[in-house]
């Protein structure tokens, strides 16, 4: 397997470890990096509006009105929270396919998958999409869903959570994952 994710308890720091590493590496725009990032929404209180696909490049979170947004495949709403698969099925998919594209032809020496695991496993043309670019063997990083955060999301997700897992080297520990990350781009680089 030439990947290496992270898992863990939310909000404990595993995109912005992967953030401050990749822009270590690679410079603050990214470049040589493809692939999504799941961007946070929120208010200018702070306050969790939902998620969106985002580019490899953008930002962690965005303050913003997520009706105003494109890709966006989460709001929590006040009868609890709406996803929208439809941008996994199209966007989503987009974001796969031209990293792999990108893989393919040199223009990305690495791909970020950031977050996996979730609501979008239940997309098969993302999982297809998902699974050609793990198969291909290219060097890719990111976030995955632990099986305890997908159960307590949506426990009709764990078998597709558990097949995913498979096909990805995961570390659980976040104190030890930059430096493991750090030493897996060198490998690559």
């Amino acid at each position: 397997m030439n990947n290496l994710f992270i898992e863990g308890p939310v909000q404990t720091g595993k995109s912005t470890t992967i953030r401050k590493v990749l822009r270590d590496v690679f410079g603050p725009d990214l470049d040589g990096v493809a692939g999504f990032t799941s961007q946070r929404v929120t208010d200018s209180d702070g306050q969790l509006l939902g998620f969106r696909l985002a580019p490899a490049e953008a930002e962690i979170s965005l303050v913003a009105d997520p009706a105003l947004l494109n890709n966006v495949f989460k709001v929590f709403t006040p009868t609890g929270p709406h996803i929208d698969l439809g941008v996994f099925e199209s966007s989503g998919t987009v974001y796969l396919t031209d990293a792999l594209k990108k893989a393919k032809t040199g223009q990305a020496k690495i791909i970020l998958l950031d977050e996996i695991g979730g609501h979008e496993m239940r997309c098969a043309a993302f999982r297809t999409a998902l699974y050609e670019l793990l198969d291909y063997e290219f060097p890719c990083i990111g976030v995955v869903k632990s099986k305890d955060n997908t159960k307590r999301m949506d426990p009709t997700l764990l078998p597709l959570n558990e097949e995913l897992h498979a096909h990805l080297s995961v570390s659980t520990e976040l104190n030890a994952f930059e430096p493991r990350l750090r030493q897996f781009l060198d490998t690559i680089l």
